[in-house]
């Protein structure tokens, strides 16, 4: 990767090599999140670890210290409170361990993001390049698979000689003489959650790393890409994440006032008024609403169970990751094919992080949890005005997937999180050099 603004004569290569290998590590980890977003922990891991040995080989160990801000401290208090629930959560081990993880998850994005803020002008458009033109690849990909019906993962199973034992869910895979014909749409859903918290810093990065026109141009290419497939996949929150980030971007750029009073009231709605609501589309029905999907009557009715649970432990919760454990315990549910509605209420996640604070953590984590968000958003007022479109489109897309998507300690999902934190500080970092 070698940017257009940069040459050999002012910038040799030995002094921007860190930013070339950083820039690949980033390519090839945005790019294998599309294909596979249980990788992300393996690969925010690598990004990590590749930081870190970077700062250490250039005498740069006084960044490794994570500075603690407001934010942060907030969210620190929250999982340390977490981590205090294991006294009466179901599994006490499992609850530390996850909480464990989640630590690590932040102190690694934190440490990254400081040492990002560190770089160098060249070294940091290296990696900017590597950032959007790795989501630009996986788009593609991306889009090849659902067009050709995964011709090209139904291609590499067959050709490593996997076997029906191998891959889970059995149900979303399809097998005849040994040989995988079809793989289900919905095997895709996982892998497209990460397009939108990424694609607002890839954006972003785009905007230093390009000249006009080429910037302009790209960005429209890339978001209009990442439309595209969003829409056409099977993963029905990633398409309100996009719709919501490109509503807030919108805004944010013609009216940035009105868009930070709106992106404060609908976090503050998301994590206080999600229990009633939760409780009252039950009880309107919305779960028998024909115009709704399936798979959105099926949240209903695990978000109305969830709820109801909640208002047993309303104030301290019945402890973090219960919710996994609760499922767990009542056994494997009965095999309904490839598209199905539970047959009962309760899963193995909650399928919003906002009512699962609620369940696991009561009152006391729903508070924690807004003042975080409150900071994050506190935080992003302070950035130049040309930066906080960016800021607050990722910070909707990121809560809109929260809201309806996985369970909160799953640890792909986490590091997903952290990993967005990362590239937005490098598109900040580039837009600001």
């Amino acid at each position: 990767m070698f940017s257009s603004d940069l040459d050999t004569a002012c910038h040799p290569l030995a002094t921007r090599s860190w930013g070339i290998v950083l820039g690949s590590i980033i390519l090839v980890s945005v790019a294998a999140a599309l294909v596979s977003a249980r990788t992300i922990p393996f690969t925010f891991a690598v990004t990590v670890a590749s930081f870190i040995a970077a700062a250490l080989w250039r005498a740069k160990a006084q960044l490794l210290v994570p500075p603690f801000g407001k934010g942060t401290a907030y969210l620190m208090v929250f999982l340390l409170y977490a981590a205090i629930s294991a006294i009466w959560a179901l599994d006490p081990a499992l609850t530390l361990y996850k909480i464990t993880l989640a630590v690590l998850i932040v102190l690694g994005t934190i440490i990254v993001s400081q040492l990002i803020g560190s770089e160098t002008p060249p070294n940091l458009l290296h990696m900017g390049e590597g950032l959007w033109i790795g989501l630009l690849v996986a788009l593609i990909y991306f889009l090849v698979e659902i067009i050709t019906d995964q011709s090209v993962k139904i291609w590499i199973y067959n050709a490593l000689a996997v076997s029906p034992s191998d891959l889970r869910p059995a149900g979303y895979f399809r097998w005849a003489n040994d040989q995988l014909v079809s793989i289900s749409r919905d095997d895709l859903a996982r892998n497209v959650a990460p397009i939108t918290p990424f694609l607002w810093p890839a954006v972003l990065a785009m905007q230093g790393t390009l000249v006009r026109p080429a910037r302009t141009y790209g960005a429209v290419v890339l978001v209009a890409l990442a439309g595209v497939v969003v829409m056409l996949s099977p993963h029905e929150t990633s398409k309100v994440a996009f719709v919501a980030g490109l509503v807030v971007f919108g805004c944010a750029r013609t009216w940035p006032l009105f868009s930070a009073r709106l992106v404060t009231i609908g976090w503050v709605c998301a994590c206080v008024v999600v229990l009633p609501a939760a409780l009252l589309a039950y009880r309107l029905d919305l779960q028998n609403a024909p115009w709704l999907q399936r798979s959105a009557q099926h949240r209903i009715e695990i978000w109305n169970a969830t709820a109801e649970k909640a208002l047993q432990a309303p104030i301290l919760g019945v402890g973090a990751h219960s919710t996994y454990v609760q499922d767990r315990a009542l056994g494997p549910p009965a095999k309904r094919g490839w598209k199905y509605r539970s047959q009962r209420p309760l899963s193995t996640h909650a399928h919003s992080v906002y009512l699962q604070t609620w369940y696991e953590l009561g009152l006391v984590g729903a508070a924690l949890l807004t003042l975080f968000g409150l900071s994050i958003l506190s935080a992003i007022r302070s950035l130049t005005r040309a930066v906080q479109p960016y800021a607050y489109a990722t910070f909707a897309s990121v809560a809109a997937v929260a809201a309806s998507s996985y369970g909160m300690w799953q640890i792909w999902f986490m590091a997903l999180f952290g990993f967005c934190v990362v590239l937005f500080s490098l598109g900040r970092s580039i837009s600001t050099t």
